[in-house]
């Protein structure tokens, strides 16, 4: 029995880039030491910005990459503004195409073709 089209052996993919890095682990800075200010606990935060404790953790540690509205969140919570959050993050990260690592596994890239009935084609 032939095994189906979609079972057939993909590439390896390239592994995700790895966390912490120096832009997780500033904002995860910023975000304790703002949260420490406001003299609020980690259980609170969580429960006023509707996410689990433990996100606040891992994000604190640099081990998340929280979302934009995420952060817009805590910043709303911890009356403050997101350049606030971000003051002090200095790092970039490249693109894979100038030799950064993907930021996740099913990221778009240049040198990767369109999945087979993928309605989306390469980058332009």
């Amino acid at each position: 029995m032939k095994a189906p089209p979609s079972a057939a052996k993909q590439p390896p993919k390239p592994p995700a880039a790895p966390l912490p890095n120096a832009v997780t682990l500033k904002l995860g800075e910023n975000l304790t030491k703002f949260r420490i200010a406001a003299d609020i606990s980690q259980e609170e935060l969580a429960h006023d910005a509707e996410i689990e404790r433990s996100r606040i953790s891992k994000m604190e540690n640099g081990h998340i990459n929280a979302t934009v509205m995420t952060l817009a969140t805590l910043c709303d919570c911890l009356n403050i503004t997101l350049p606030q959050l971000f003051d002090g993050v200095t790092a970039t990260l490249p693109p894979t195409s100038r030799g950064g690592v993907p930021r996740r596994e099913n990221q778009a890239r240049h040198d990767k073709p369109a999945e087979k009935g993928s309605r989306h084609s390469r980058l332009r």
